[in-house]
């Protein structure tokens, strides 16, 4: 823990007014009561910074840029998702014999950084059918509850969407490099499933070195 990461969380930093975190559970503590007015906004207000300063969380380094054109990208795509998934799991409701055809897919991400497996794991959960069970940092890994894995290759299709919302992500919130190298490393990610699937006989042979 750096000196700086200790001087926050156990010194007077941790008394800091964060207000963009004080904001968001705000919001949360709004939402929760259903109804606004100026006691319940004071009062969430209060309980969130009462948050802040009990349960400190250390800083997440951010070095990218914020990009609108992609922003609006995520969520008119995430907007998408919902309205056709939320069709999908009405029609699974009234059908006379239901058959969800869930399972756990594992999903290996191309990005490396918290703060975009976080956004990656809160916007595939928001997509009703969907929900992230469980995240691994080392490697960047997420673990799905999906349903409706029906159709050529679900488990593909599953790991496509996720891997399409990351590249969303990072590129809506990642610098230049974040980017290079989250696409570099998608690439061998895809390549990497590819041989996977390939038969045996058609799979390629590791050259022996002769010395």
């Amino acid at each position: 823990m750096s000196d700086e990461t200790h001087d926050a969380r156990h010194g007077w930093g941790r008394f800091r007014f964060r207000p963009l975190s004080v904001a968001m559970m705000a919001v949360v503590w709004v939402i929760l009561w259903g109804s606004i007015t100026p006691m319940i906004v004071v009062g969430g207000i209060l309980c969130a910074y009462l948050i802040t300063v009990v349960f400190p969380l250390p800083s997440i380094h951010w070095g990218g840029r914020f990009r609108p054109l992609w922003f609006i990208s995520l969520a008119a795509h995430l907007l998408k998702d919902l309205v056709v998934s939320s069709v999908r799991i009405l029609q699974l409701a009234f059908e006379r014999k239901v058959n969800l055809n869930a399972g756990i897919i594992r999903v290996d991400l191309a990005s490396d950084h918290d703060l975009y497996q976080v956004q990656v794991a809160q916007v595939i959960s928001l997509v009703p059918g969907t929900v992230v069970v469980e995240v691994v940092r080392h490697p960047r890994r997420l673990y799905l509850h999906a349903i409706d894995l029906v159709g050529d290759d679900p488990v593909a299709r599953i790991q496509a969407m996720v891997h399409r919302v990351e590249s969303r992500v990072v590129h809506a919130f990642g610098s230049r490099g974040e980017i290079v190298a989250f696409e570099a490393e998608l690439e061998r990610l895809t390549e990497a499933e590819r041989l996977k699937k390939l038969p045996v006989d058609e799979a390629p042979e590791l050259e022996d070195d002769e010395s």
